[in-house]
């Protein structure tokens, strides 16, 4: 089987082929170690560091939210201590990388905290600071505890019933509260059951912070390089495909608690979900899942990496995903793994040339449900020979990389070059067992 790449350069966006720089055979090959991949040194510094991302905080401090158990920050900066407040999709991506070590206790913390957060606001704010209480971030509460109830049943606790009992309900309110609101403050459910992202102060520009993807041109529709595009007038791709899975997530819960009609009722709103999804996002000419233009009714014409979440929650059809790795893969696939969009602008860090953690692990999780094992490992071996590479050279790991050109910086943004840093972590141990495994 072969893949393309290229190198530096952008692809157009219309849809025609790119040029065939170069052709790479990426069959899978035999099992290796991380030492004969070179990743061993990132992987004990990783498990050195996730201590120096420790905090705890069970009481409120200034603008600082208490916290009943310990959590993670995002990373440690000495000269910029940007970040002491624990995140929302942050916590995930970086407790994958907890899983099975000596720090696997502190996935049930942060279970533990978003909980606590759910019973106090309704839902799980961006941070845990009071001005982050306007907004959210991409909802992963139901995976997280999805982790910490895995663990549970692995090592034969009695009460892992129990305790999947107690999460879903508090994922069902945040849902419902939230991600289902239709009046203020929580007004994100917009057009035929889809939802937005959102901030109380109806700021285009703090919903793209919602988002997590703080900045890019995805959501700019007719204000293309506007600093705040028109976040709260789109229906994502990325968070309706979240909210599938939760949904997906309630049912299989509700299944395994005996709970029948609530197990139905999550199902067909899934299903309800999905089919909407496949009629409004999925753009048949240019075999592809668009953000929906809910006051325009119109797909958006900027494929980003998005477009691959709903092969991540399993809503696309085989045909399409297909016609998406057919037609879309080898165009985000660079020399240093998958890049966030196809079009650039100074100062937006969520665009080319840039690659981040979480995007690579949602596409290669979606390629894998697919069947798609070689590219999702060529994924894999990509990113982490980036951050490996990256790491000899610094001695640290960052939140975001250049894919386009690996040996150069990526594109800062509005805060710089983060050095830590979580997600990447979790995300580099995450692939390199996969690697290990020979998935």
């Amino acid at each position: 089987m072969t893949l393309l790449t290229r190198g530096a350069g952008q692809w157009a966006t219309s849809g025609e082929e790119p040029a065939r720089e170069q052709i790479e055979d990426v069959s899978e090959g035999p099992m290796t170690t991380p030492e004969q991949r070179g990743y061993q040194p990132v992987l004990d510094y990783i498990t050195g560091f996730w201590d120096r991302l420790f905090r705890f905080h069970p009481h409120d401090e200034g603008t600082l939210i208490g916290l009943p158990r310990a959590y993670l920050v995002p990373s440690v900066d000495p000269v910029r201590p940007l970040f002491q407040e624990m995140y929302y999709w942050d916590s995930y991506f970086s407790a994958l990388g907890l899983v099975g070590t000596m720090h696997e206790w502190l996935v049930f913390d942060l279970v533990e905290n978003m909980a606590a957060l759910i019973e106090r606001f309704g839902f799980v704010p961006n941070g845990t600071r009071y001005y982050f209480t306007s907004r959210s971030q991409p909802p992963f509460f139901t995976k997280l505890a999805k982790l910490a109830y895995d663990i549970k049943v692995a090592r034969g606790d009695s009460d892992a019933d129990e305790y999947l009992r107690h999460m879903t309900r508090l994922g069902v309110r945040e849902h419902e509260t939230c991600w289902l609101g239709e009046k203020h403050p929580h007004e994100r459910r917009k057009y035929r059951g889809l939802s937005r992202y959102h901030d109380i102060n109806y700021s285009h520009f703090l919903a793209s912070c919602e988002s997590g993807w703080d900045h890019s041109t995805r959501c700019d529709g007719d204000r293309p390089g506007s600093e705040a595009g028109r976040w709260m007038d789109f229906l994502p791709v990325c968070l309706n495909s979240i909210l599938y899975t939760r949904e997906r997530d309630f049912a299989e819960a509700m299944t395994r608690l005996g709970a029948t009609t609530e197990a139905n009722y999550w199902r067909e709103a899934a299903d309800a979900r999905a089919a909407t999804m496949r009629e409004l996002m999925w753009d048949a000419d240019r075999g592809f899942f668009c953000d929906f233009d809910w006051k325009a009714e119109a797909r958006s014409p900027l494929p980003t990496l998005a477009g691959f979440y709903p092969l991540w929650a399993g809503l696309a059809t085989q045909e399409q995903a297909n016609e998406m790795v057919a037609r879309w893969f080898p165009r985000f696939l660079l020399p240093g793994g998958l890049v966030t969009s196809l079009d650039s602008f100074p100062g937006r860090q969520w665009a080319y040339p840039n690659g981040w953690a979480p995007l690579q692990w949602i596409v290669v999780a979606g390629l894998d449900r697919y069947g798609f094992t070689a590219e999702a490992n060529e994924v894999r071996r990509r990113w982490c020979d980036t951050c490996a590479h990256a790491f000899a050279a610094s001695g640290t790991l960052v939140e975001k990389y250049n894919v386009a050109e690996p040996h150069r910086e990526p594109e800062h943004g509005l805060y710089g070059l983060i050095e830590g840093f979580g997600w990447t972590n979790g995300v580099f141990v995450d692939f390199a067992r996969a690697l290990e495994r020979g998935r």
